[in-house]
């Protein structure tokens, strides 16, 4: 970190020799003097000199106050009027007033007043610093001018002032400080892009954790309610496993609310899971659930993993220790996941999570591309999911539950 630091100092160094030394030619040939001096011989030379130093001063105060060293080549170049932009005749004033002067100073005049514009994220100061010296000027030439004794020396000295103020120094900061709002402006999209992206990864993470945690808790529920049903169980076990599996039902339910429903218009994750479709059904059947498992076992498709994960939290919620059959086709154009299971032999508990789980999955499914349906055909429930194997959307039927889906 401190060596890119480093690193960037010296090519702001080097950036500002380069600008000093380009703005330095214009001032040594052009020397900058009072109006009313004539230099001559050596004093020609000190005052180039004299020039390049106040530029340097200038432009190294610039990178971190823009506003003063803008000043600073306003102080000194404004005074001396060589030529200009246009030579004119002022009402009640005796001969021509040259407009928008120009000397050595006026390339920094020009181009510190730019990097004032376009680097200082504060517009006030400088715009008051402007309107002061416009303001007085103006009120000044008025009164020399207008008054009942016009006094034309202070007027040739601020019309030349003035005019060139608003040429050399306030348009191009004018232009900077447009060049810095739209960087500005750019800054604050991406800024808004990267946050919008950071809102999808933490709901696509959020629905990745309603998965997988509710489909472990659902197994530690099944795990608890088999021991509480064990014939051998001292009582005091038997509440405590009866317990343990209400909780983790409670955590469930928690979970699901804390994590809520993705938004709508989120593209399915693409990345591809860590568990096959197999080792799925090998970790339900450790937990005591019957599972038969048919068709690609060894698949590693995202969605399909979801779906026989949801599916398997469904059943041995609402149908525990009844036989679960999934079915996992592959063509290439399409995979289809198929689970079946059949009604609870005994009346389960009160279910829980509201049934938000296969709306959840149903939505996964539609963005993903495929088609979801859920529910009950001749005592069996079942949820058949197909979806494009590489997970890119495509134009399908937004499909709702059939009734009694869970």
């Amino acid at each position: 970190m401190m060596r890119w630091i480093r690193r960037s100092s010296r090519r702001e160094a080097l950036r500002d020799l380069l600008l000093w030394a380009l703005l330095c030619l214009s001032a040594v040939l052009a020397p900058v003097t009072p109006p009313w001096w004539e230099p001559s011989g050596g004093w020609a030379a000190w005052a180039a000199v004299a020039g390049a130093v106040v530029l340097g001063g200038a432009v190294l105060v610039s990178r971190r106050s823009p506003l003063a060293g803008m000043l600073i080549v306003l102080a000194v170049g404004s005074w001396s009027v060589g030529e200009g932009l246009a030579t004119v005749q002022i009402w009640r004033l005796d001969g021509l007033v040259t407009l928008g002067p120009l000397n050595g100073f006026t390339p920094a005049i020009v181009v510190l007043s730019w990097l004032t514009g376009r680097r200082a994220a504060r517009s006030r100061p400088a715009a008051l610093a402007f309107t002061a010296i416009l303001g007085t000027g103006t009120a000044l030439t008025l009164v020399t001018s207008c008054g009942p004794r016009p006094d034309p020396v202070t007027s040739h000295f601020w019309f030349p002032l003035l005019s060139g103020i608003l040429l050399s120094a306030l348009l191009p900061w004018g232009v900077g400080r447009l060049r810095w709002q739209r960087v500005e402006q750019r800054a604050r999209e991406q800024r808004l892009i990267a946050g919008q992206a950071q809102l999808h990864e933490r709901n696509r993470i959020a629905q990745d954790m309603h998965d997988s945690l509710g489909h472990d808790l659902a197994l530690i529920a099944l795990r608890a309610a088999a021991l509480e049903m064990a014939p051998d169980l001292a009582e005091r076990h038997r509440r405590a496993a009866g317990e343990l599996r209400e909780a983790a039902a409670d955590t469930t339910e928690r979970l699901r609310r804390v994590i809520g429903v993705l938004r709508e218009g989120e593209r399915a994750p693409l990345t591809p899971p860590q568990e096959s479709v197999a080792e799925i059904v090998e970790r339900a059947r450790e937990s005591g659930v019957r599972v038969e498992l048919t068709g690609e076992e060894s698949l590693r498709d995202r969605t399909a993993c979801r779906v026989v994960q949801e599916a398997l939290t469904n059943a041995t919620k609402h149908a525990p220790g009844s036989p679960v059959t999934v079915q996992v086709l592959r063509t290439s154009a399409e995979i289809t996941v198929t689970v079946t299971n059949r009604a609870a032999p005994t009346p389960p508990g009160r279910p829980r999570g509201g049934g938000l789980g296969l709306v959840g999955l149903h939505e996964r499914v539609r963005l993903a591309g495929g088609t979801f349906t859920s529910g009950w055909t001749g005592g069996r429930f079942r949820v058949v999911a197909s979806f494009p194997p590489d997970g890119l959307p495509r134009e399908t039927e937004d499909l709702p539950l059939k009734d009694g889906a869970t």
